[in-house]
């Protein structure tokens, strides 16, 4: 990881997914612990590896493909529950 030199701009995702620049002031760590954390002046910490993207377009591409991930995911939980469904129909048929 290079060095960063404090305070410094990223962007981030909140959890509605908006892109949000933030200004990093410091690092933050835990004792033994490899993820790379920093800090901004109101408290809130960021993992710099995870969290933190150089642009909004960085930010934006990666939410995106986080709600494509989501999207594949309910699919297939849609496909096991069409299965479930059908297999009860044919139950239902059957008796």
């Amino acid at each position: 990881m290079p060095e960063r030199t404090y305070p410094y701009k990223a962007w981030t995702l909140q959890p509605s997914f908006k892109p949000v620049e933030v200004e990093l002031v410091s690092q933050y760590g835990c004792w033994g612990s490899s993820a790379d954390w920093d800090e901004t002046e109101k408290g809130k910490c960021f993992n710099v590896e995870r969290d933190l993207y150089p642009t909004k377009a960085a930010a934006i591409a990666v939410g995106r493909e986080r709600v494509a991930a989501q999207q594949a995911d309910l699919a297939k939980r849609q496909e096991r529950l069409n299965k479930r469904i059908a297999a009860l129909d044919k139950a239902e048929r059957d008796a």
